[in-house]
């Protein structure tokens, strides 16, 4: 079955005829068919608002599309922070990329693509242009200033090899090292200068040859070696024990006061016996440096992901205690301010839905105002169309008729009122509908009241003269046809 529904065609028609029904009958009366021309005009209005209810964009519904956008955005925002992947490409090394790989494995809201790359300085140049999200950049390389980064916990070390037969440092003349432009090769840069002898320097890039080929035998014109590894890692082990049984001997690169002008050095030591434990090498403790490795974001990344990334590249394998929980004080708070700021956003959301509704409102204002003037109108006009004691059938029949025509238009109100709720269900969330409805309701039992006093015999309100044997006249409800009845 269809749903039923009030249409606002057969009111309008009712206030016609009732408009007319007044002229017709009630011809003295100039108030009454303003009412009802008014009630039929609140009625074609209800029908104009109704038809731009309609349409596809307007005032009404703004609250429903801003709950909407609101929800959607709160349902992405819970996504995004608490179950989305988060999927980031780095560019670094091939060594270290298959290290990244078993370092998140385990985890599962980030995944990392890595990109291999020669050295730092590829590196950083493609994080800059945003061809990659992250990137590890040696310190001693230029970093542009707009870039975040974050200070690696995993530091690599200077490693200075002088060979047996160089005296010292003022001595050199070519110097072994990484890759050119790269990490290694710009910080011994540096050093040669603030040591003075960059003049006389030249460099040999065969540091990957002697890790990677066992043939490779280091030319007898090598003076030094020059590269900033991770002592743990095993080629630079291997290569420093090559280094060792050719005749090179680890020094300490010592700048002196210097060393505070390179934010990126930090002073380090490399004990007796850590890179060759029998014999020792070194054989004496040997002071040094640590470069300071940064993660560099390009320059959209949010702060979180660069956060998370950073955690998990340099977090350490999960221990049994990390299963436990043990809330501190600093955990609650942390703990009640999340769910503080859910429900801040939630709060603000209903906030907002409510306000939307309130100026929705607005928009309704004048045509419930209008409905609230013509019921006071009617309340005004039929308050001095009482019945009870009139003796004059011909005033009694046209106050009679009177009060019905005035309830019946009290009803069409009522009704219009209902149509504007029934088209815009929005309007149920304040009282104005629900004004009107009472008032004509109040209103319409004071006349069926009113109505009913004309069955009731009493004492004339009119003047006659006064006559102590005639009977009192019966009460007769004149001519009116129908009588509204009491619901």
């Amino acid at each position: 079955m269809d749903r039923l529904r009030l249409e606002i065609e057969p009111v309008i028609q009712s206030a016609e005829r009732i408009q007319q029904e007044i002229l017709r009958s009630l011809p003295g009366h100039q108030g009454l068919p303003k009412l009802a021309a008014g009630v039929a005009n609140a009625a074609r209005t209800a029908k104009e608002v109704s038809r731009r209810i309609e349409r596809p964009f307007g005032v009404h519904r703004l609250p429903v599309v801003f709950l909407a956008i609101a929800l959607v955005l709160f349902v992405w925002w819970m996504y995004s922070e608490f179950f989305s992947v988060a999927r980031l490409t780095i560019a670094l090394p091939d060594r270290d990329a298959q290290e990244l790989r078993t370092r998140v494995t385990r985890e599962r809201r980030l995944q990392f693509r890595p990109v291999v790359v020669r050295g730092s300085r590829e590196a950083s140049e493609m994080v800059a242009n945003g061809k990659v999200d992250l990137a590890f950049v040696q310190g001693g390389l230029p970093i542009p200033a707009q870039l975040p980064r974050l200070e690696s916990k995993l530091p690599e070390t200077i490693l200075w090899f002088l060979r047996d037969t160089v005296p010292d440092t003022s001595s050199i003349h070519r110097i072994l090292t990484s890759l050119s432009g790269e990490g290694s090769h710009s910080v011994c840069q540096e050093f040669l200068k603030a040591w003075k002898i960059d003049k006389q320097v030249e460099f040999q890039h065969d540091w990957k040859r002697l890790t990677d080929e066992d043939e490779y035998v280091i030319p007898p014109e090598i003076d030094a070696v020059f590269v900033v590894k991770d002592l743990s890692d095993d080629q630079t082990l291997r290569a420093s024990e090559r280094l060792a049984n050719a005749g090179f001997r680890l020094v300490s690169p010592n700048l002196g006061a210097r060393a505070s002008h390179y934010e990126y050095l930090k002073p380090d030591e490399i004990p007796a016996g850590y890179l060759r434990s029998n014999p020792a090498y070194p054989p004496g403790p040997i002071a040094t440096y640590s470069v300071v490795t940064y993660l560099v974001a390009r320059e959209t990344l949010t702060p979180r992901l660069l956060a998370v990334a950073a955690r998990l590249i340099e977090g350490q394998p999960p221990s049994l205690s990390a299963g436990s929980f043990s809330a501190t004080i600093g955990e609650a708070s942390d703990i009640f301010q999340g769910v503080e700021a859910l429900m801040g956003i939630l709060i603000n959301i209903v906030l907002a839905f409510l306000a939307l509704l309130g100026v929705e409102t607005l928009a309704y204002r004048k045509q419930f105002h209008e409905l609230n003037s013509l019921v006071s109108l009617i309340s005004m006009h039929q308050s001095s169309k009482d019945v009870l004691g009139l003796t004059d059938p011909e005033r009694r029949r046209n106050n009679l008729l009177y009060l019905g025509l005035c309830s019946d238009l009290l009803g069409l109100i009522s009704s219009i009122s209902g149509y504007y709720t029934q088209q815009n269900s929005s309007l149920l969330f304040n009282n104005l509908p629900e004004i009107i409805h009472q008032r004509c309701d109040g209103l319409k039992i004071n006349i069926q009241l009113k109505i009913l006093h004309a069955m009731v015999n009493a004492p004339s309100m009119e003047t006659e003269p006064t006559s102590t044997t005639a009977p009192a006249p019966s009460v007769s409800p004149g001519p009116v046809a129908s009588v509204p009845v009491v619901q």
